[in-house]
């Protein structure tokens, strides 16, 4: 069964002139070089959620995950950085909303589940789980970022509207969040230019992950991944700037990382793996 692209159908009623927004977790918008022209994100709600990946299910890290675990994600991100950790696993490719992949483990599919914290909190946040067996919190267990860097511009909510709608965009950017606005530049940047240079080598959206954030020195870090599917190639970027950044500044941050990671890995750093 095909799954549904409702981040594309919004796109279509947009242009469409159907709706004048829509709202979407940002990770979801494709690298610029796939998405659709005649749509831009006008403002990025903040603050920012919990970035972190979980591990769901009776198992309280991914070091003590049994022999051969079977271990249900559909993301090539998670997937590359969890062989990285353990070449043992298998992974399960389970797809559909949380409460479908929350099914996968209920129903012994998988052994355990990684899952983004901030969609998962947002499920036990808004009541939809009252009638939707959900896991003890007993059993959701949050990955450090230096274990599995997050997805590019995970837990940040954007806004959507048609290019040309002024007004839309005018009222959009006065709820503007700058410190997720600034993260989602930084990160997004270097995704496009990874997905640029790749796109005539990898089918779809590269292994990569990216992270902007506020160090212990209030200095914004950005750091970036990217990966083999089978996690045994990794190469990682770390980059510092300063904490009065501008959005300019964190777009050629992000290029530049997203350039380093290029350099690293190399023409043939995919080659044997579409």
């Amino acid at each position: 069964k095909k799954a549904v692209d409702f981040t594309g159908a919004l796109d279509d009623a947009l242009l469409a002139g159907r709706i004048d927004m829509a709202v979407h977790s940002l990770k979801d918008i494709a690298p610029a070089n796939r998405w659709r022209n005649g749509l831009e994100v006008a403002c990025h709600i903040g603050p920012r959620a919990d970035v972190r990946d979980v591990l769901v299910g009776p198992y309280s890290s991914i070091a003590k995950l049994p022999k051969n675990a079977r271990v249900g994600s559909a993301s090539i991100r998670r997937q590359a950085q969890l062989f990285a950790h353990r070449s043992d696993i298998i992974v399960v490719n389970v797809r559909g909303n949380i409460q479908a992949r929350l099914a996968a483990l209920r129903n012994n599919d998988v052994d355990a589940l990684i899952l983004a914290k901030a969609g998962l909190d947002r499920l036990f946040s808004s009541g939809r789980n009252e009638n939707t067996p959900t896991p003890p919190k007993s059993q959701i267990h949050p990955i450090s970022p230096e274990d599995m860097l997050p997805g590019v511009a995970q837990g940040i909510i954007a806004v959507v509207c048609r290019s040309d709608d002024i007004e839309m965009r005018s009222t959009l950017r006065n709820i503007d969040d700058r410190e997720a606005h600034i993260s989602a530049a930084a990160e997004r940047a270097l995704l496009d230019i990874v997905d640029e240079q790749l796109r005539h080598r990898w089918p779809g959206r590269p292994p990569v992950a990216a992270y902007m954030w506020h160090n212990s020195e209030q200095k914004w870090n950005l750091q970036g991944l990217l990966a083999t599917p089978d996690g045994k190639k990794l190469v990682k970027t770390s980059i510092e700037t300063e904490a009065d950044c501008t959005y300019k500044a964190a777009y050629e941050l992000g290029r530049c990382a997203g350039k380093i990671l290029m350099e690293k890995s190399g023409p043939d750093f995919l080659d044997g793996y579409t």
